[in-house]
Formats: C-alpha cells, structure tokens, sequence
C-alpha cells in the first residue's frame, strides 16, 4: 500500500497535482480507476500489466515501486529493531518517491528534504531509534559540513564553468542524509554516490558525451548510496 502511495507521489508531485483529494484514473483514457483494478501487486498482474479501461500497457514502474517498497519494508523489520524499521520504513518512503522523480524529472522537492534532516537531527536525542547511533553533536555537524561542501561545490563550479552545476536540492538532500549517518557515513555516502554517478554517466554513448549538457540525477545517486550503506553498514566500514 506504501509502494502504491509512492506511486501516486512520484506521478502526482511533479504535475502539482494533490495526492490525497483525486482519486486514481488511467494515465491514457483519464477513466477513474475502481478499488478491485487498484490493488497494489494484485491488481497489474491479474490485468497482466494492462488498463482494464482501455487496454493499454500499465507502466512497469507501478510494480516494480510497489515490490521494491515491499521488500525494503520487509527487509527493516528483519533487520532493525521493531522501534528502528517503523523509523526507517518511513526514509525508505521518502527515498523511492527521491530516487524515482529526480531519476524522471531532475527534481528533489524541498519537503523530503527538510522532514529527512529536521527527523535526522531530533532522532538523535533518542540514540537507540538510530540504527547509526550517533550524537546529537555528531549529526548536527555532519549536516552543516555536508550543505557547506555541496554548496562550496556549486559556487565554484559555477565561478569556473559560468553556468549551474548542481541544484540546491542535492545540498538539502545530503544535509538531511548525513544528519541521520553521521560525519563517517558522510564520507561513504559522497564516494559510493559518485561512482554511481560516473557509472550513469558511462551509460550515454561515447558520441554524445561532451557534445552536451548531461544532467546526472545526483539526488537519485544519494538515496541509492544511503541505502546501500543502511544495510551493508559493518561490511563497509
């Protein structure tokens, strides 16, 4: 059911349009889709992946976001405490809904951002909700270093090259990161990002790079990055 809602946020957000007050329709016909075709998982493939309206191919991406919130849910509780997957369930959230609009539109918006840090900064007055356990001190430095970092990046680029070269929501987003990992985590989280970047970047055909501007979904390359290290947190350190 989560997966479903991510769905509608990664659809909806970037049209401005309300996730809670319109019901769901199809995305070809416009024809209000009703509950029993609506089931998250169940529904596509009883339809087998097509509109019951008007028969047109269903977006993969419905599924393959509503298995992935599923085994990442699943994956919190077999993993964490029961107090820690509840938390992180809701990050996870955030980071699908992150990684699926930025990889589409290049877009984070300002409201994952702002509840990852202000949650990433109270949190750690209770250590034993954070799966990182780290101080409040820690978490409040690592996402100043971080958002200064970004931002010192971002100047400079655009002193240098004259034009943007990073958004202001990669520097929101990394801020809001690391107040929940920590100044170590940080670190890790700007080197597997990168690689991730570079490796999105070697997908585009050799005749293509450099001939224009090619806009990396850094945000995506973060969420990516984080949950890499969620789950592989001491075989990394």
């Amino acid at each position: 059911m989560f997966g479903s809602l991510a769905n509608v946020c990664i659809y909806r957000m970037p049209k401005n349009k309300s996730i809670v007050f319109n019901r769901s329709a199809c995305p070809h016909c416009r024809k209000t889709i009703v509950w029993y075709y609506n089931i998250p998982i169940v529904s596509f493939l009883l339809l087998k992946g097509k509109s019951h309206c008007c028969k047109k191919k269903i977006n993969p991406q419905y599924l393959l976001v509503e298995l992935l919130t599923a085994v990442l849910f699943y994956l919190n509780v077999l993993l964490f405490p029961i107090n820690q997957a509840i938390l992180l369930s809701g990050i996870t959230f955030f980071l699908i809904v992150i990684f699926y609009i930025d990889l589409k539109y290049k877009i984070i918006f300002n409201i994952f951002s702002y509840l990852l840090l202000t949650s990433g900064l109270l949190i750690n007055f209770y250590p034993k909700l954070n799966p990182f356990s780290i101080s409040v001190l820690n978490s409040f430095l690592s996402a100043m270093i971080s958002l200064l970092f970004f931002l010192l990046i971002r100047y400079l680029f655009k002193k240098i090259k004259k034009k943007e070269g990073m958004g202001l929501g990669d520097a929101k987003l990394i801020a809001g990161l690391s107040a929940w990992s920590g100044f170590e985590s940080f670190l890790y989280i700007l080197t597997v990002s990168s690689l991730i970047g570079i490796l999105y970047f070697l997908t585009f055909p050799k005749n293509k790079r450099g001939k224009k501007d090619i806009y990396i979904p850094y945000g995506s390359c973060l969420s990516f990055a984080f949950m890499i290290l969620l789950y592989f947190n001491s075989s990394l350190l």
